[in-house]
């Protein structure tokens, strides 16, 4: 059975994840119940400040978004 979260955030961060799940061919709820699965298996949550530079330089940002697509599909 499903059921409806309401929360509140800021509307540019919602607008900006909106925009990014859909250029990865997700929707927000996706990438929502996709956190909390993680949150639930994980038992907790990993927050971290990766720099951009390290994935500019060392990762093809093709492959970072197909292997998000990849993991994505895993939750659908």
């Amino acid at each position: 059975m499903d059921t409806t979260i309401l929360i509140k955030t800021k509307k540019e961060l919602k607008n900006k994840a909106k925009k990014l799940a859909g250029e990865l061919g997700l929707s927000l709820a996706d990438v929502v119940n996709a956190s909390l699965r993680q949150f639930v298996t994980n038992q907790g949550i990993n927050i971290s400040k990766i720099p951009t530079e390290t994935l500019d330089e060392y990762s093809n940002p093709e492959e970072i978004l197909s292997g998000l697509r990849e993991s994505f599909k895993e939750f659908r």
